[in-house]
């Protein structure tokens, strides 16, 4: 599988629980405002996962978690015998997802190898090309969420781009997740991003946001708003 990096420590990205966050190589998507663009282009310098493995080993009495983020992990090859072997070292798995390929989503979900799923909703399903850049089979889109939405440990989360979120994507958005245990709205960051043109745009002001959240909130059960 190919590994891009690895954040040793985070408290705030897998909810409730101490752990590290592994980054895979490659995407099937081309978001512009993607701020992990040497990932998703494959320019990013390749860990070998016996590196990652032997840190989790020595971790095992300090984390309790491991999330796999990239990217789209769920493209890579070996993706799941690596879940398999976090696994085997005891550790709980949360998974970050663009939701394009349900087939795998489903496969790693039911095997018990994925606790927690994280899937990214980037715009009203019906505006999707415009935000991920390349064609996109939207009914897979909604596969995913549908069955996102069945599971017990979940998330869903929109970045507020400006180019592309406005009050009518959210209300849009949060009525297709209704009834959604956690929805987040993140702010938008603007440096390194894949178009570089997105790098000149400004952020959604906290007010703006706050607006975002009132709106969500009127379908799901908890929004909150990330990085203001």
């Amino acid at each position: 599988m190919k590994i891009g990096g690895l954040q040793k420590f985070t408290v705030t990205d897998y909810p409730g629980k101490i752990s590290c966050i592994v980054f895979t190589i490659g995407c099937n998507f081309r978001c512009p405002f993607c701020q992990n663009s040497q990932l998703v282009t494959e320019e990013a310098s390749q860990m070998p996962s016996e590196k990652v493995f032997e840190f989790l080993e020595k971790r095992k009495d300090q984390l309790e978690g491991v999330t796999v983020t990239g990217g789209e992990p769920l493209i890579q090859n070996g993706f799941f015998d690596f879940l398999e072997k976090v696994k085997g070292l005891g550790y709980d798995i949360k998974l970050d997802t663009n939701g394009s390929v349900p087939g795998e989503l489903k496969r790693v979900v039911r095997k018990g190898l994925v606790d927690y799923v994280a899937m990214d909703i980037k715009a009203p399903v019906r505006e999707y090309e415009k935000a991920c850049g390349v064609k996109v089979n939207r009914d897979k889109i909604e596969e995913s969420i549908d069955y996102i939405l069945g599971m017990d440990s979940y998330e869903f989360r929109t970045t507020a781009v400006p180019t592309i979120i406005d009050e009518k994507a959210i209300d849009q958005i949060a009525k297709r997740i209704e009834g959604a245990e956690k929805f987040y709205i993140q702010q938008f960051e603007t440096k390194n991003t894949l178009d570089k043109d997105y790098s000149d745009l400004e952020s959604f002001p906290e007010k703006k946001l706050k607006k975002f959240k009132e709106i969500a909130e009127r379908y799901v059960q908890s929004c909150e708003v990330r990085n203001v």
